[in-house]
């Protein structure tokens, strides 16, 4: 039997190995030990995800590939946060990419422009994704440039003792969510928790893009892509949901501006005082490890006048590098990564759904309110890889602004600017 041992250190990469100096990046090495006079071939995974569950679950994937195949060494690296973003950017430009690593919306569009990605249209596991995930991923030539190992989805977490405590129900709709944060805000408290980088514009795109989901969405996407102004002007009621927010006081702009994602915000949580929390799913795990004295769920968010609404993402999006040393060894890869028992193992470490034609559902009971919304259909896709626009970015962008007294009439504006570049 084959003998296999696994690494995980802390490293200081240098800037010309990485991209990413005087940082401290997780790396992962798991490594085989092939007989000495076996030539191996070397494959590296960058991705940005780095704690202990993902990194179990990516770990196993990874070490089944190299017991099918005992004459390659795969690594992983991992870093967490905008860390990872800014380090791919730079990989990219120095033509310093490893063979497969984690992309996002905007990324892809980049980096499909600049003939980065290799064309993984010929993988046989593409069959095995839902229609709604395959229109994600194959683009209208067929190539196919990522593939989702899960569907993420963002949604409000709720303390319910502290409703309880204060009479409070769980609000399913517009008026009853603002009845809530009202009486919280009354009392002198913030009472929703949100940090910068995707909670804010998560809400505007649920908020104004419901509609679009409830019908064809692919001939408005086509629409915006022809008409950036339309899409602006489409995402103007989410844009002032936020402006009321922030006019309420319903959030801290200066916590807000400074808090960072699955982090900052899940202390901020925990403490027990704030009623409500917008973010991922993926971070239940990590509430459960720090021990709130309280019982709580994740539900869709109520921002519409009749009830409510779960954000979901085709997430944890790979690609492989198309000047890769080895190219079919890495197809290989990407195969072994998105069969149906990797996909399953990988979503169940971040409790989310799988993008398979699988019926399959996370165990965690915490997010069965947002489940059962998925499950009737009520959903906007927050990053829409049909969309040929950097909308995540630009949204990211007015947010900051907004926190900093923008009003909605001046991000309308400045979003329009932004799609248009």
């Amino acid at each position: 039997m084959k003998q296999y041992k696994i690494i995980l250190s802390i490293f200081i990469i240098l800037a010309l190995l990485s991209g990413c100096s005087q940082r401290f990046s997780e790396v992962m090495l798991i490594e085989n030990e092939p007989l000495a006079e076996q030539r191996h071939i070397f494959l590296s995974v960058y991705g940005y995800k780095a704690d202990a569950l993902n990194l179990t679950a990516i770990e196993s994937i990874l070490d089944r590939y190299m017991e099918q195949n005992p004459d390659i060494i795969v690594t992983y690296e991992g870093v967490k946060g905008i860390d990872y973003w800014n380090a791919l950017e730079r990989r990219a430009q120095a033509n310093g990419l490893d063979d497969v690593f984690m992309v996002d919306h905007d990324r892809v569009i980049k980096l499909a422009e600049q003939e980065k990605l290799a064309d993984l249209s010929g993988l046989p596991t593409i069959e095995k994704y839902q229609d709604k995930m395959k229109e994600q991923f194959i683009g209208e030539d067929g190539s196919v440039y990522f593939l989702p190992s899960c569907v993420s989805a963002y949604g409000l977490y709720i303390n319910y003792d502290l409703l309880e405590e204060h009479g409070q129900k769980v609000p399913e709709n517009w008026s009853e969510f603002m009845e809530v944060c009202q009486y919280f805000a009354d009392q002198g408290s913030a009472p929703i928790v949100a940090n910068n980088y995707t909670s804010l514009r998560t809400l505007i795109v649920g908020k104004s893009l419901y509609s679009v989901y409830q019908k064809d969405s692919a001939a408005a996407i086509e629409a915006f892509n022809r008409t950036p102004a339309e899409l602006a002007n489409t995402l103007r009621p989410g844009i002032e949901l936020v402006e009321q927010m922030i006019d309420r006081k319903w959030i801290d702009c200066e916590e807000v501006s400074v808090t960072n994602p699955t982090s900052d915000d899940l202390k901020l949580f925990v403490s027990g005082d704030r009623p409500f929390m917008v973010t991922g799913c993926w971070a239940t795990s990590r509430v459960a490890d720090m021990e709130p004295g309280f019982s709580y769920g994740v539900h869709p968010f109520p921002i519409l006048d009749d009830g409510s609404v779960l954000i979901i993402d085709a997430n944890t999006c790979i690609s492989a590098n198309a000047d890769s040393e080895h190219l079919e060894e890495v197809m290989q890869l990407v195969e072994c990564i998105t069969q149906p028992d990797s996909i399953w193992e990988y979503c169940e470490s971040q409790s989310s759904y799988t993008p398979l034609q699988d019926d399959r559902v996370p165990t965690d009971q915490t997010i069965l309110p947002a489940s059962e919304c998925l499950e009737s259909g009520r959903i906007v896709i927050g990053s829409d890889y049909r969309l040929n626009l950097p909308l995540d970015t630009a949204l990211s962008e007015i947010t900051k602004q907004m926190l900093n007294e923008m009003s909605a009439d001046e991000a309308v504006t400045l979003l329009d600017q932004l799609l248009a570049q």
